[in-house]
């Protein structure tokens, strides 16, 4: 009873819609020659540290005291959804965009796009850290990387866990993407400081390793054949071949980075410093065409399918909107 009980409680998550709020636009200073102009921004309660869109052309989330929906045109909240004061270790979309995640610890809570309904959370059998949604489409595959070196598979057609495995030398994970064809999980283990990669198909076995001197802070798939890298302690973003699991090409930076994201192009490599400031890299030939100091310490940046919005989050308990 006590069991039935909690869960009626955490199900009772409340939405305020804030369509059309004024959201304090601020107008950083940035180059002429740069890539995205700021839109909008929206002040929340606590930093925000988690961000994604739902789709191309969809609308973004984002998570700090609650999940934030980003309208995808304008950048003003659509609706604030409360998770009954749990933490949100990460956020992330179903691969038709019709629902977003909120990766709760134990629980995994889905939210229906446009209705905000909040569903009954999917029991986790270990704390997550991440959550990864197999681009592809079809399978209906979401995976939680979990706290203790699991990855738990969770059917997004019938919200059951299907599978928990442990992978093998996996202690402690710190980032995590999934290719672009879904075919592989690349973890950063903060424990030895490397890039395991990990086939979706067999998902207890490393099958390659990349050794980053100072460890981690962020991945994020391209495109292609390539997943960027934020090393702590280098100045510079790496791209990690997703056949070979090692390092492809390195693209300097002034300083190490603390997030990273790439265009759907593979054109443009958006890089959040350590110390704050947003570069934007050519990747084409590694020039460095805008700087911007305006927007902070950027904890996580999303740039959408559409490759004509992207977002921030920033400590400045703001959710930055940029526009192309």
């Amino acid at each position: 009873m006590k069991k039935i009980m909690v869960l009626l409680s955490i199900c009772a998550a409340s939405v305020v819609i804030l369509s059309g709020m004024s959201c304090g636009v601020t107008n950083p200073v940035i180059s002429a020659d740069f890539p995205f102009y700021f839109l909008q921004d929206i002040s929340t309660l606590s930093i925000p540290y988690n961000c994604c869109y739902l789709k191309e052309g969809g609308d973004g989330i984002a998570a700090a005291d609650s999940l934030y929906f980003i309208d995808y045109e304008h950048g003003y909240c659509l609706a604030r959804v409360y998770l009954q004061g749990y933490t949100v270790e990460d956020v992330g979309a179903t691969a038709e965009g019709g629902y977003a995640l909120a990766l709760c610890g134990n629980l995994l809570f889905y939210v229906s796009n446009s209705t905000y309904v909040v569903h009954s959370p999917v029991a986790l059998s270990s704390y997550g850290r991440f959550i990864l949604t197999d681009p592809t489409g079809g399978s209906w595959h979401l995976y939680s990387v979990g706290a203790n070196g699991t990855i738990t598979t969770i059917n997004s057609q019938s919200w059951d866990v299907t599978a928990v495995d442990v992978v093998s030398g996996l202690q402690n994970p710190v980032a995590a993407a999934i290719t672009s064809d879904g075919s592989a999980i690349f973890i950063a283990d903060g424990n030895d400081n490397t890039i395991k990669k990990i086939s979706t198909g067999d998902l207890t076995t490393v099958t390659a390793e990349c050794v980053v001197p100072g460890g981690i802070n962020d991945l994020y798939a391209g495109p292609g054949n390539l997943i960027y890298a934020a090393p702590d302690s280098l100045n510079a973003i790496w791209g990690i071949d997703t056949g070979t699991g090692q390092r492809y090409s390195t693209y300097p930076i002034s300083s190490p980075a603390l997030s990273v994201a790439v265009t759907s192009d593979d054109h443009y490599i958006y890089v959040g410093y350590k110390s704050s400031g947003v570069s934007v890299i050519n990747a084409q030939n590694n020039d460095v065409e805008a700087n911007s100091s305006t927007y902070g310490t950027v904890q996580d940046i999303a740039i959408n399918g559409n490759n004509n919005r992207a977002m921030l989050c920033s400590n400045l308990a703001k959710i930055f909107t940029l526009e192309k």
